[in-house]
C-alpha cells in the first residue's frame, strides 16, 4: 500500500512518516505534498491507496477537483485539522474520510486510524487485482504455497446437505451481513469463507456467529448445512493445511448428521477396523434372514453402528463393512430366486448406491432395515410357492449345523419339507451329495482350528462334528493330502 501525506508543515509530514515506520505499518511508499496542486499531480500519477490531508489547505474552489481525484485514484482518506470546527467536520464527511484527527495528534488515535485504514478490504480492490488474488487463494487451497499478501484469517468451510444448493450457499454467504470482514470462495460441493474479525474477537465469537448461520440457513432454505472451523488465525497454518483439516472434519457428518459445527481441534482420530464379516457373523445374517427375525437384525445393526463414544471407525471402512452385510443379503436373495423379482433387484442396486454414497450412517442403517423387511417378506412368498434353490438352502443349513455329529439327511429334508429320497436325488444331480458337503465343511472348519488354536487333534475332531478321531484323520487326509498333525506343522 502507498500513501500520500498532504500538509503544509514538512515537520508534520516527516513525523507521520516516522510514526508509520516505527509502528511497522504495511505501507511501502510515502509521498509528500505541500500544496493541493502537488497533491493532484501525485494522486494522478502515483494513485496512492491512502491519503492523509490537512483540511485547512482545501479552499472551496480547490475542493471539487481534489475530491474528484480522491474518488478516482484512492481508496481511503484520513482528514486532519488544527481547528475542530463544524465546517471541518462537514469537509471530512464530504471527502468520505475514514477518520478525522485533531492536531496535535493523540498518538493512540493516530495509530488506530492508520491501522484501520491499512486493513485491506479485498472486495474493494480493482477487478484485475481481485481476480489475481482469487487465483492466488484458490491455488493455495490445493498446493502448499506462501501468499504474497500474508493473511491470518479464521478458516470456515461450509457444506450444504443438498449439493444442488451449493450455488445458493455461495450467493447467500456473499450477501449476508456479518460482524466481520469475509472473503468467499466457492468449490464444487463446498464454500470456503475466510473470516477477519476484530482483534478483540476470538474463536468463541466466530463459533457463536457460525451457530447463528446454521439457523439462518435452515430458516431460509428449509435444508441444513455443516460448518467446519479451522483456527488458522492463531495457529498460522497455510491455507492448504487448513482446507484439508477442515474437509476431514466435515467427514464427521457421517456419524453426527447435518446442522453441525465442527471445530478441527476437538475432533477424534478415525480408527482402523477389519470391515469384513467373521464366519459367525455371516451365519448370523443367513440364519436371521431365513427365520425372518427382523428384531435381531435391528439389534445387530444398532449395536454395530450406533457410535456414541469417541472411537469412530474410518467411514470408508464402515461402508465396506456394510457392503459385506449386503453381500450376505444378496446370497439370501439368490437362494430364493428373488433376482427375478424386478422390485427386489431394483431395491438391491439402490441399497448398494446408498451404502456407497449416502452421507449419513443413520440413514444407511434405516434403509438397510427396510430393505431386509422387503426381502424377508418376498422370501416368504417364494417359500409358499416352493420356488427357491434347494441346493443353496441345503448349503445354508449345513453351514449352520455341520458341527452336530448327529446331523443327517433326514434333518435337512425335514427343514426343506421334502422327502429324503427326493432331496438325495436333487443334491446328487447337482454333484453335491449330502455327505460330501458335510465333510467338506467339517474339514474346512478343522483347518481353521488347527492353525488358529492349540487344541488337541481329538478335540478339534469333536468340535468340527466328527464322532471318531480316526475317521476324521482319514477324511482330512483325503481332502488335504496330509494328516491333521502334518498340516498343523506345515502351517
Amino acid at each position: 500500500m502507498d500513501m500520500l501525506i498532504i500538509d503544509r508543515d514538512s515537520t508534520e509530514r516527516l513525523g507521520i512518516e516516522w510514526f508509520i515506520k516505527s509502528n511497522q505499518l504495511p505501507i511501502k511508499q510515502v509521498y509528500h505534498a505541500e500544496t493541493i496542486q502537488q497533491a493532484n499531480v501525485l494522486l494522478t500519477k502515483k494513485q496512492p491507496e491512502l491519503v492523509v490531508i490537512e483540511l485547512e489547505m482545501l479552499s472551496r474552489d480547490k475542493m471539487k477537483a481534489f475530491t474528484r481525484n480522491i474518488f478516482l485514484f484512492s481508496k481511503t482518506i484520513i482528514s486532519v485539522t488544527a481547528e475542530p470546527l463544524f465546517e471541518r467536520a462537514l469537509q471530512s464527511i464530504e471527502l468520505q474520510s475514514s477518520s478525522l484527527l485533531v492536531k496535535p495528534f493523540n498518538l493512540n488515535l493516530l495509530k488506530k486510524a492508520l491501522t484501520d485504514a491499512t486493513k485491506i478490504d479485498h472486495r474493494q480492490l480493482p477487478i484485475s487485482m481481485r481476480i489475481s488474488r482469487n487465483q492466488e487463494i484458490y491455488h493455495s487451497l490445493f498446493i502448499k504455497t506462501s501468499l504474497v499478501d500474508p493473511i491470518k484469517p479464521f478458516f470456515l468451510l461450509f457444506q450444504p446437505e443438498v449439493n444442488e444448493l451449493n450455488n445458493n450457499l455461495h450467493q447467500w454467504l456473499s450477501e449476508i451481513k456479518l460482524p466481520f470482514e469475509k472473503e468467499i470462495y466457492p468449490l464444487s460441493s463446498m464454500v470456503v469463507c475466510l473470516a477477519y474479525p476484530h482483534e478483540t474477537d476470538g474463536l468463541e465469537f466466530i463459533k457463536l456467529e457460525a451457530y447463528k448461520m446454521l439457523d439462518w440457513w435452515e430458516e431460509s432454505f428449509h435444508s441444513n448445512i455443516n460448518i467446519a472451523i479451522h483456527d488458522s488465525h492463531i495457529n498460522n497454518d497455510n491455507l492448504q493445511q487448513a482446507y484439508i483439516t477442515a474437509k476431514n472434519a466435515l467427514n464427521m457428518k457421517f456419524y453426527k448428521g447435518f446442522k453441525q459445527l465442527f471445530h478441527t481441534s476437538d475432533l477424534p482420530v478415525f480408527q482402523s477396523i477389519d470391515p469384513f464379516l467373521t464366519t459367525s457373523e455371516q451365519r448370523f445374517w443367513m440364519e436371521s434372514l431365513e427365520k425372518g427375525d427382523i428384531e435381531k437384525i435391528k439389534e445387530y445393526l444398532y449395536q454395530s453402528f450406533n457410535k456414541s463414544d469417541e472411537n469412530y471407525p474410518d467411514p470408508e471402512l464402515v461402508r465396506i463393512q456394510l457392503t459385506s452385510i449386503l453381500a450376505q443379503i444378496r446370497r439370501f436373495i439368490k437362494n430364493y430366486k428373488l433376482t427375478k423379482t424386478v422390485e427386489i433387484e431394483t431395491e438391491y442396486h439402490r441399497m448398494f448406491d446408498i451404502i456407497l454414497n449416502s452421507p449419513i450412517l443413520y440413514s444407511i442403517v434405516q434403509e438397510l432395515i427396510l430393505f431386509c423387511i422387503k426381502v424377508i417378506n418376498n422370501s416368504r412368498i417364494q417359500k409358499e410357492k416352493r420356488d427357491f434353490s434347494y441346493l443353496e438352502r441345503s448349503l445354508f443349513y449345513i453351514e449352520n449345523n455341520f458341527s452336530d455329529p448327529d446331523l443327517c439327511l433326514e434333518d435337512l429334508a425335514d427343514y426343506l419339507e421334502i422327502s429324503p429320497n427326493y432331496l438325495s436325488y436333487l443334491l446328487s444331480s447337482a454333484r453335491h451329495p449330502f455327505k460330501k458337503m458335510v465333510n467338506e465343511m467339517r474339514v474346512k472348519d478343522a483347518t481353521r482350528l488347527l492353525i488358529e488354536t492349540d487344541e488337541p487333534i481329538q478335540k478339534i475332531s469333536s468340535i468340527a462334528g466328527f464322532k471318531d478321531p480316526n475317521y476324521f484323520s482319514r477324511i482330512f487326509k483325503k481332502y488335504m493330502n496330509s494328516t491333521p498333525n502334518e498340516y498343523r506343522k506345515q502351517k
